[in-house]
């Protein structure tokens, strides 16, 4: 076969299969095309799209080695005639089912919103990065999902959002570039380059793993941070395609070293009771490892409850019994309440009693005695001789000054307990006694210290 007859075949194939997708076309009921055949549809217009370079090869070697070009360009220009034709109308059908697609989608999520009111979600705060390789993928793809690739943010505030989420060793890289549009992506590129290095990113990661802090006592707050350490290590080795899932034995091996000795012997005792042809897997060990740490949580919260309710109980009966401490006393120590004045019954004390002042110190000396109180402070309940206020400011003896008289009473007066030094610079022992006025009574001037018993009751 001649290479000019090779060539009439293989156009003759491609437009065998121009045809076949000619009346495939032809059978299509494009009112109702369902999701499988729009699919299928697809599949099939891309074979046909690569068909006319392969048909155009052909053609043109043909058209070049033929003496009757006219013929070929009939040919060519039939060809694409067909093929162009046909791919309209596939393409035609398809944008006809996207829009009906979206319409009906539109009209759905529009009854949606009619039916329930729109919720604000919060913001979502962008991550802070200062420079370690351990937290570099999380802020990498979070930046890039929510601010590199966001063709709705231009390029300057692109970079104002990478500079303000950068602090640290990590701010220092890009700190040299100039803040403007243009160098947006040249401080985006300088960023990767320097922390998107897979060596140092496996290795700071394997090294995570060997390094967690080994539990020196059963704690389900730290059986959960070594679960959550290992997790968040192997998910960033996984991204980096390290075959983590094939390191089981490796990874059991270096976990169980950390936890404490309670917690490995249960391990060993659960990996006991596997099956001794096959090994334990990582996941098994991850299951134990949780199991384990929800048992202890159970543990801690009942005992913290019956420990606070051991406290309550105890504080509860200590303040009761302070209570009844400080009521006690109180009963016992309290003052007694303020008494009216004798003189006018009204609610002041005797020295302030405008009735009292009113009369003369010997007037007041003669009364004292039916009131019953000390003759120093004006006050019950005890003898001037024991009374704690300062005297008589004239001539500093104990009795008050409203009652300092300077001549000579009865000597009864003179030995009495409540009104000593009452008569100044008389010798108390010798001072003879002298008339009393008319108007005083007896009664009203008996200052012997010999009392009867119901009036020495009240002092």
């Amino acid at each position: 076969m001649t290479e000019e007859k090779e060539l009439i075949a293989r156009r003759a194939s491609y437009k065998g299969r121009l045809t076949i997708f000619e009346k495939y076309m032809e059978g299509l009921k494009v009112a109702s095309l369902t999701s499988a055949e729009v699919n299928e549809l697809q599949l099939r217009m891309g074979k046909i799209e690569s068909l006319y370079v392969y048909y155009d090869e052909v053609q043109l070697k043909l058209e070049c080695s033929s003496s009757d070009s006219d013929s070929q360009l009939t040919e060519r220009a039939e060809f694409e005639s067909r093929y162009f034709k046909l791919l309209s109308n596939a393409q035609d059908i398809l944008a006809k089912k996207q829009e009906s697609t979206f319409n009906s989608a539109a009209s759905d999520q529009s009854s949606h919103k009619g039916n329930n009111k729109l919720v604000r979600l919060p913001t979502i705060q962008l991550p802070k990065y200062n420079g370690s390789y351990e937290n570099w993928l999380g802020f990498r793809d979070t930046f890039t999902s929510l601010i590199h690739s966001n063709d709705d943010i231009d390029d300057i505030n692109k970079f104002h959002y990478l500079r303000a989420s950068l602090e640290a060793s990590a701010a220092v890289v890009i700190q040299s570039v100039e803040f403007s549009s243009d160098n947006y992506a040249l401080a985006w590129n300088l960023l990767c380059d320097r922390f998107n290095n897979k060596r140092q990113l496996l290795q700071n990661h394997v090294s995570a793993l060997f390094n967690i802090e080994p539990i020196a006592r059963e704690s389900s707050s730290h059986i959960k941070r070594v679960i959550d350490q290992v997790n968040k290590n192997l998910r960033s080795l996984e991204t980096l395609g390290e075959p983590v899932k094939e390191w089981s034995t490796l990874l059991i091996h270096i976990i169980a070293q950390k936890l404490d000795t309670k917690s490995f012997r249960e391990w060993e005792e659960f990996k006991g009771g596997l099956d001794k042809n096959k090994t334990a897997t990582f996941e098994e060990f991850l299951t134990f490892l949780q199991s384990r740490a929800d048992l202890l949580e159970t543990l801690e919260l009942s005992s913290n409850q019956s420990l606070q309710h051991t406290k309550s109980a105890t504080k509860i009966k200590t303040m009761i019994a302070v209570q009844d401490k400080i009521g006690n006393n109180s009963n016992k120590t309290q003052p007694p309440a303020t008494k009216p004045c004798p003189r006018c019954k009204g609610d002041h004390c005797l020295s302030n009693c405008a009735q009292f002042l009113a009369l003369s110190n010997t007037a007041r000396l003669q009364l004292l005695p039916n009131y019953k109180v000390c003759f120093n402070c004006f006050r019950g309940g005890h003898y001037a001789n024991h009374c704690k206020k300062p005297g008589c400011k004239i001539c500093k003896r104990k009795h008050h000054t409203l009652i300092h008289v300077s001549e000579s009473i009865p000597r009864s007066t003179l030995n009495s307990d409540n009104c000593t030094g009452v008569i100044s610079g008389v010798d108390q022992r010798t001072a003879p006694a002298l008339p009393l006025p008319a108007s005083a009574e007896p009664a009203q001037v008996a200052l012997s210290a010999n009392v009867s018993p119901s009036t020495s009751s009240l002092y």
